[in-house]
């Protein structure tokens, strides 16, 4: 009797979840440039763009970082991607997280 009442409540449940589309991959572009996946001259290896206000303006800026620690900013604005450019500290020097 209480082997049957603990399968009975160890039973499981299927529940069918719809499918999920997602849209294909998009080259992230400032005017006409790529962005994120060179820098210094060197191909980034996965970049990884994140939204955030870095200039405190009130609109969202791109922010990319990469599997070396690199950090590269776009400002956003109502056209589009801003430049690439460094990411840097208070001090001046390009912020910089390894993942090493």
């Amino acid at each position: 009797m209480l082997r049957a009442s603990l399968v009975a409540a160890c039973a499981v449940t299927t529940v069918a979840l719809p499918t999920q589309t997602f849209e294909p991959p998009t080259i992230l572009k400032a005017n006409d440039s790529p962005i994120g996946h060179v820098l210094n001259g060197r191909e980034r290896y996965y970049p990884s763009p994140a939204l955030h206000d870095v200039d405190g303006d009130g609109v969202k800026d791109l922010v990319i970082g990469d599997l070396f620690g690199n950090l590269t900013w776009c400002r956003g604005g109502k056209d589009g991607w801003g430049e690439e450019k460094t990411l840097n500290g208070a001090d001046g020097k390009p912020l910089k997280f390894n993942n090493w």
